[in-house]
C-alpha cells in the first residue's frame, strides 16, 4: 500500500485471476508475465485475506472470517 492505494495484488475475474502491479486504473499489464511479480501478487493477496479473516474472527463474525480464510486458501493453491 502506498497512500492507501494497493501497489500489487489481484482481481478475481470470471475466467481467473488477473495479477500484478497496479498502474493507474489497471493491474497486471506487462508485469503479469513475470513469474516473480505473479508470485508476489498472490502472496500479498494471501496476507490481506488472512488479516481480514482475523479481524472478522475477533469481531465474532464467523461467516465473514470463513469467507476470507477460504479466499486465502484459494490464492495459496495458485502458488502450488
Amino acid at each position: 500500500m502506498k497512500d492507501g492505494v494497493p501497489q500489487i495484488g489481484l482481481v478475481d475475474l470470471d475466467g481467473g485471476y488477473r495479477v500484478g502491479t497496479f498502474d493507474r486504473n489497471d493491474i497486471g499489464s506487462k508485469a503479469e508475465l513475470e513469474p516473480q511479480v505473479r508470485i508476489d501478487a498472490f502472496r500479498a493477496a494471501i496476507e490481506a485475506a488472512k488479516l481480514v479473516s482475523s479481524k472478522y474472527k475477533a469481531e465474532n463474525k464467523d461467516a465473514s472470517a470463513q469467507l476470507y480464510e477460504t479466499l486465502a486458501k484459494a490464492f495459496e493453491a495458485q502458488l502450488d
